[in-house]
C-alpha cells in the first residue's frame, strides 16, 4: 500500500518531467538558429591562443586566429541554406586590426570574459563549471538547433605526424558529431588532400566535465542542445599544417564544417 501511495504522489512529477524534456527537445528542433563559438580567444600581447604550428616550416597557424579568418566561411554555408547563425567568442575584440575588420564584419558576438582562463558556472545549470564557459552561456540564450565550437588540435611542441582527429559531441549531438565527420572523411582527409594516413574522422561522446570542453557539452547536453568541439586537425602534423596553410584548403575546411552542420539540421 505504501508503495502504490508513493508511486501516485510521485506520477504528476513523472510526468511533468517527461513532458518538460519533450517541450524542450521540439524547441530545440524548432530552431533555426546555430552559434559557432570561435575557439580560445586573442590576448592583446601574446596574440591568439589556443594550438599552434611549432614552426614556420609548414605554414605559420595558431588555433583562434585561423577561426576568426575562416568561420565566416562555415557561417555563410549555413546562412545560404536558411539558418540564421552567430559567432561568439569568450575574449575582447582583437587588437589585431586585420582580425578587428573581419571580427566587425561578421559580427561577432565577444563575450568579454573576465579572466578567459579562469573557470566559471553555467547560468543555466550552475554545477557545469569550465574555462570559456560564459560562451556556453551565450550560446544557450539564443535557443539554438546546435552549438559548435571551433577548434583545431596539437599534440606536441615539435612536428609529429597524428592522425586520430576526432570531433567531440555530447549525447544529444551524436547525429551532429557523425555529419561532421562524414564531410571530413569525404571532403578533406586523403583524397580530399589532406594526409591522413587512412584514418577516419573519430566520433567521441564526451561527457566528462574534467576534460577539455566536457562541461560545455554537458550545458548542452542538459538543455538538449546538440553540440560538438571539432578537433579533427592537428597542427603538430606538418601534413594537416601544410594543407590548412593555404587559403583555398583552409576556406575548405571551414566550409566543409558549414555542410556538415546543414546535413545535420535537414535530416532531423
Amino acid at each position: 500500500m505504501k508503495k502504490l501511495f508513493l508511486f501516485l504522489l510521485l506520477l504528476p512529477l513523472l510526468l511533468l518531467t517527461s513532458c518538460t524534456q519533450q517541450m524542450m527537445r521540439a524547441q530545440v528542433r524548432e530552431s533555426r538558429v546555430v552559434v559557432l563559438d570561435i575557439g580560445h580567444y586573442y590576448h592583446p600581447v601574446r596574440g591568439g591562443q589556443g594550438a599552434r604550428t611549432p614552426d614556420n616550416r609548414y605554414g605559420k597557424i595558431e588555433e583562434c586566429e585561423f577561426w576568426y579568418r575562416y568561420a565566416g566561411h562555415t557561417a555563410r554555408i549555413i546562412r545560404e541554406a536558411g539558418y540564421d547563425c552567430r559567432i561568439c567568442c569568450r575574449g575582447s575584440m582583437p587588437t589585431d586590426k586585420k582580425l578587428e575588420e573581419i571580427a566587425r564584419r561578421e559580427k561577432v558576438h565577444h563575450v568579454n570574459t573576465p579572466e578567459p582562463n579562469a573557470i566559471y558556472r553555467s547560468r543555466h545549470h550552475p554545477h557545469r563549471m569550465a574555462v570559456g564557459m560564459l560562451s556556453t552561456n551565450y550560446a544557450l540564450d539564443q535557443n539554438p538547433a546546435a552549438v559548435v565550437y571551433l577548434h583545431h588540435n596539437s599534440m606536441t611542441n615539435h612536428w609529429m605526424v597524428y592522425n586520430k582527429g576526432a570531433i567531440y559531441c555530447n549525447e544529444e549531438g551524436t547525429g551532429l558529431g557523425i555529419a561532421l565527420a562524414d564531410v571530413i572523411d569525404a571532403t578533406i582527409y586523403d583524397h580530399g588532400g589532406m594526409p591522413n594516413n587512412g584514418v577516419r574522422c573519430g566520433v567521441i561522446i564526451r561527457n566528462d566535465g574534467r576534460k577539455g570542453g566536457g562541461d560545455w557539452l554537458n550545458a548542452c547536453n542538459e538543455s538538449y542542445v546538440p553540440a560538438a568541439i571539432t578537433e579533427a586537425t592537428f597542427l603538430s602534423n606538418p601534413q594537416h599544417a601544410r594543407f590548412l596553410g593555404k587559403e583555398k584548403n583552409a576556406i575548405r575546411y571551414a566550409e566543409a564544417i558549414g555542410h556538415g552542420i546543414v546535413n545535420f539540421l535537414k535530416a532531423r
